[in-house]
């Protein structure tokens, strides 16, 4: 086939159909940029990884310019941003969100949460609920479910908490979910996601009926960090409250330091209990529920004192590890809050 090119458009000139006209299809000349293919974007993030793990490694080593010259390398391929990018392919293929919100829409959580005051008591923050009896119907009112979504790459929770259901003159008549969202990620990439640290936030007054956290405890620089990270985890959800969590099944297959076991034992520990999980040929999937406090009778294990092997092997060459020091075992034991 022939091309001709103006300004505007690229127009491609095909053969007659039967009444003898031609068919033309016009493309615009400045294509919106593409997301790299699923092969790419896995590089990408593996590179990053390991970069960010070297660099980090590197500093707590005090070598200035070791951790110069991977913070370089990280930056030739794009830094956080083309990780960001290469995050959202992966997306495509599974997206985090439909599955958080299709459990949410099972289980009745998108159209508002009533507590119990059993629960209630049993925080050492109570949740503040808005929750009364109608007195014409007699029954409850729900309030919003309150999520948090730690490490967001796009705004599909933000979106959906916003999404209001149309009536037939057109005009908007309701919220469609009962659904309050707040969104952080170190780099964010919409004005409507906070530009935050999980690590840095104050704890709320009022805790968090669902937290989201996917792929994001893999990329904290250091088994202590992660430990701190799943006791603040624990400690902004209400009793009965939902985390959903993904990391990649590398880090607890692969490490020399922490196997499934020991990592359930680690949520255990800061009273997260695992209520549903599934794997994919890449990522491990939980959905964890936060219980009552309980007195913590039992030692925790050295291995979650401190970065301690407990296998082998040429094949466990994963650095992944989950620590708590002595400030978050005193916080999980209930001396402090973070």
């Amino acid at each position: 086939p022939t091309t001709m090119m103006t300004a505007a458009t690229v127009t491609t000139k095909h053969s007659s159909n039967k009444s003898g006209k031609s068919k033309k299809k016009a493309m615009p000349l400045v294509r919106p940029p593409k997301l790299p293919s699923r092969k790419r974007a896995r590089k990408v993030t593996t590179e990053f990884h390991r970069l960010t793990r070297l660099r980090d490694e590197a500093l707590q080593a005090n070598l200035p310019q070791k951790a110069q010259h991977y913070g370089e390398r990280i930056e030739e391929m794009g830094g956080r941003v083309e990780y960001q990018r290469a995050s959202q392919t992966s997306t495509r293929f599974f997206s985090t969100s439909k599955w958080v919100l299709g459990h949410l829409a099972r289980n009745g959580w998108l159209y508002g949460t009533r507590l119990n005051t059993e629960q209630e008591e049993d925080e050492e923050t109570p949740t503040p609920t808005t929750t009364t009896v109608s007195k014409k119907s007699g029954k409850k009112r729900k309030r919003p479910t309150n999520l948090l979504e730690i490490g967001a790459i796009n705004t599909e929770l933000l979106d959906a908490s916003r999404r209001t259901t149309v009536g037939e003159g057109g005009e908007v008549t309701k919220k469609q979910y009962n659904l309050e969202v707040r969104a952080l990620d170190l780099n964010s990439i919409s004005p409507g996601i906070e530009q935050a640290d999980f690590l840095e936030i104050i704890k709320p007054d009022q805790l968090y009926d669902v937290i989201v956290c996917s792929m994001v405890l893999n990329c904290v620089p250091n088994g202590t960090a992660r430990g701190e990270m799943v006791q603040r985890m624990a400690s902004f959800l209400r009793v009965g409250g939902l985390l959903f969590f993904t990391v990649p099944r590398t880090c607890l297959e692969l490490s020399p330091y922490i196997d499934r076991a020991s990592f359930q034992k680690a949520f255990d520990f800061v009273g997260l209990k695992i209520l549903e999980t599934k794997n994919t040929p890449k990522v491990a999937f939980y959905i964890f529920e936060r219980t009552a406090k309980a007195s913590r009778t039992e030692e925790l294990p050295l291995y979650l004192q401190r970065v301690q092997q407990i296998r082998s092997g040429k094949k466990f060459r994963n650095k992944f590890a989950v620590v708590f020091d002595k400030a978050c075992q005193v916080q999980v034991c209930g001396s402090k809050s973070p």
